[in-house]
């Protein structure tokens, strides 16, 4: 398996701990050990923009959005204002249920 490549994009306003330990949790459980965990603090809707980040938190592996309903309208924002749905439920950070399902849906976990 190749090294999984884990991207987190925070704000000051929205850190990245709480992210951090449900992206650990997903890596933990799904006995993943070759990652990388990559942070990146955006400063401004400028820096938003050219990483493409819907709202923050923003959670990729491999490059691809943990949310399977994820769809780039084009509207980038570094407001703490990315809201996540996972069965049924809203969070404000990506639920490791979610993270464990990218990566079965990204073919790193079978």
């Amino acid at each position: 398996m190749a090294k999984v490549k884990i991207t987190i994009y925070y704000t000051p306003e929205c850190p990245k701990d709480p992210v951090v330990s449900s992206v650990s949790e997903a890596l933990k459980e799904a006995g993943i050990d070759d990652y990388e965990i990559e942070d990146i603090l955006l400063a401004n809707d400028e820096e938003a923009c050219r990483h493409k980040v819907l709202g923050i938190p923003t959670v990729r592996v491999n490059g691809v959005d943990v949310d399977p309903n994820f769809k780039d309208i084009g509207k980038y924002t570094s407001a703490c204002s990315r809201v996540y749905k996972w069965e049924g439920k809203y969070y404000s950070v990506p639920p490791k249920e979610m993270i464990l399902d990218a990566f079965k849906r990204l073919g790193i976990l079978k």
